[in-house]
């Protein structure tokens, strides 16, 4: 397999709080795209939306950023698509999973956590390498709204500098310093041992 990139929009969150709705309208914005058909989804604003996938009507979970009110939100703007949430604790499986959706066109909504955080969102676009089906194998491109947040990234160019160097395009998305950052196999994983489901990798996109 040689490298892939998806032509995601790219978009900073306004909020502290606001990841899962930033990747939800990014994804949006590019599938809307892709299929050519008329969506509200980027008129929405990302607030809005937030409070949907969290305080709307007939969501399954009354849990809070819960992952199949993400899902189920996807499918209300396109219901002819099925969404899934996957999970999987064993890198290279996860790895694999991921770059099959990138090959099928679609972006992967990835549930992590590090040293900076109890829990963020964010969209992988794209992969580098994966010759040999293994995690040291591959790196990926990943849309963060709330910068170059890992710290492996070495950067502070999250949190309120997540706009800094940044700008409007006019294809409806943004340049932020969060835009096509690179995170191997750990980026992308809750890894924090003292939180819920760590070394597990949480999966949103179009299903199989």
């Amino acid at each position: 397999m040689a490298d892939k990139f998806l032509a995601v929009p790219y978009l900073t969150q306004p909020t502290s709080i606001t990841c899962q709705s930033t990747c939800l309208k990014m994804f949006g914005m590019y599938l809307a795209d892709r299929i050519g058909i008329s969506s509200p989804v980027e008129a929405l604003s990302i607030t809005s939306i937030w409070k949907e996938i969290n305080e709307g009507q007939g969501r399954p979970s009354k849990e809070r950023n819960s992952y199949a009110n993400m899902a189920w939100w996807l499918h209300k703007q396109f219901p002819t698509y099925k969404f899934a949430v996957d999970s999987c604790a064993i890198p290279d499986e996860a790895m694999l999973r991921i770059v099959r959706t990138i090959d099928r066109g679609f972006p992967v909504i990835v549930s992590t956590n590090h040293a900076h955080t109890a829990g963020h969102i964010i969209l992988v676009i794209g992969y580098n390498g994966m010759a040999q089906f293994a995690c040291n194998d591959v790196s990926f491109v990943c849309h963060d709204p709330y910068g170059k947040f890992n710290p492996s990234l070495h950067s502070h160019m999250y949190g309120k500098h997540r706009f800094d160097g940044g700008s409007s395009r006019l294809d409806g998305g943004e340049l932020g310093p969060g835009k096509a950052v690179i995170y191997d196999y750990n980026g992308i994983r809750r890894i924090r041992t003292d939180k819920h489901s760590s070394g597990t990798y949480f999966l949103l996109s179009v299903a199989n």
